[in-house]
């Protein structure tokens, strides 16, 4: 089984011959499943964008959504518009994929979650005017913690209902787009600083991850997700791996998709 990783592509920046350019590059892989882990597009243009990845390459398609996808809509309502998508599988709302002989698939989402690195950050995220939820909040930084918060438990519930129905596998791939541990929250080669972790971490899908590997030893978990645009690696069990994608150092992401790896699933 071969399955080709994207993250954070953010289709919606390439105009028609690049966005071809890119589906062909994609297809060269021959992959027979492509996995998503967030920023695919923006709200107005995910859906046509799967459907042009799954029609491109003839492949499965599965994914889960980034902050960017809510972009210019709200939360509730690209949720809504996404769950009626037949071209892809979004995993979200998804049993468990037995994606090859011995491996199975699940997913999440997955949000900054507020709870780690500094709370009293001053970096402003697009996502604070262009996602309607938080812009109805304006500048009440407390009422957008505690939001963050709440969508992080939400997104760790959905995540340890997921998990209850895996079963025995010898390895469980885990798609989510925010780095669910501070070390795996990965930009320009170096972890990212106190400011950017509460907005750039799920803390709360990061402890499900880690009580579920330890009550699983012999599953090998692989963790895939984006969101930080840098590439890397932590090991957060014995069994437990966050492989976090992005660019190289100084390289940018924004208009620059790249085929993360093309996976060799047994």
């Amino acid at each position: 089984m071969r399955a080709s990783w994207l993250t954070d592509t953010h289709l919606n920046f390439l105009r028609p011959l690049a966005l071809k350019a890119f589906y062909d590059k994609l297809a060269a892989e021959r992959p027979d499943a492509v996995l998503l882990t967030g920023d695919i597009a923006e709200s107005d243009t995910v859906a046509r964008v799967l459907d042009e990845i799954a029609q491109h390459t003839g492949a499965a398609v599965y994914f889960v959504l980034g902050n960017h996808d809510y972009y210019r809509s709200s939360i509730r309502t690209v949720r809504e518009e996404v769950g009626r998508i037949k071209c892809a599988t979004w995993l979200q709302h998804a049993p468990p994929v037995q994606i090859a002989p011995n491996t199975k698939m699940i997913g999440v989402d997955g949000w900054g979650d507020a709870r780690c690195g500094d709370l009293d950050s001053k970096i402003k995220l697009s996502d604070w005017k262009l996602i309607d939820d938080f812009r109805k909040l304006g500048a009440d930084a407390a009422a957008r913690i505690e939001m963050l918060q709440r969508l992080g438990a939400n997104e760790a519930r959905a995540l340890r209902d997921r998990l209850s129905h895996v079963g025995t596998t010898p390895e469980l791939l885990v798609l989510t787009h925010v780095p669910p541990f501070p070390e795996a929250c990965i930009y320009d080669g170096e972890q990212s600083g106190p400011p950017w972790l509460p907005w750039f971490t799920c803390i709360s899908t990061g402890e499900v991850l880690r009580a579920y590997a330890a009550e699983h030893p012999q599953t090998k978990i692989t963790v895939l997700c984006g969101h930080s645009h840098g590439i890397g690696t932590f090991q957060a069990a014995p069994n437990l791996v966050v492989r976090t994608g992005g660019w190289p150092r100084g390289v940018e992401g924004y208009g620059n998709p790249v085929v993360q790896e093309t996976l060799e699933l047994a």
